[in-house]
């Protein structure tokens, strides 16, 4: 496997963003990846192979009553091609170090279906424990 580049993306590298990309079975636009990253607390990071968009994962920090914040990784995708290559590892391993070299968030967390036993195996990783249960519903 080749090297692959982790960044974070904002409006001055924008442009590295084809027109549509698909992440977590959505289409997003360039524009709502654009519009997203406007935020300071909203996050997108990538993995890059030469000028192709293997990786991607984003997030948004969340400011507790208390006034602590927490970083929740909403989605983390890597192309099928590219799977099972330690990819979305790195870029967790990437976030993790940037977001704690960054020092605003005390915590990260993230949500993921028991089933989804590669994100599990991921996330645990990166987790020092496994402490919730989810209940949802659409609106």
């Amino acid at each position: 496997m080749e090297k692959i580049k982790y960044i974070r993306l904002n409006q001055n590298n924008i442009d590295i963003v084809p027109s549509k990309i698909i992440i977590d079975d959505e289409n997003l636009s360039k524009q709502d990846i654009e519009k997203f990253v406007i935020d300071d607390d909203n996050y997108c990071f990538v993995g890059m192979l030469e000028d192709r968009i293997v990786a991607f994962l984003y997030g948004y920090g969340m400011l507790r009553p208390d006034g602590k914040s927490m970083f929740y990784i909403h989605a983390v995708d890597v192309l099928p091609d590219y799977q099972n290559n330690g990819i979305g590892t790195k870029l967790m391993e990437y976030v993790m170090n940037y977001l704690k070299d960054e020092g605003k968030y005390y915590k990260f967390f993230v949500l993921t279906e028991n089933d989804n036993i590669r994100a599990c195996k991921v996330y645990q990783k990166f987790a020092n424990k496994e402490e919730q249960v989810l209940f949802s519903n659409s609106l």
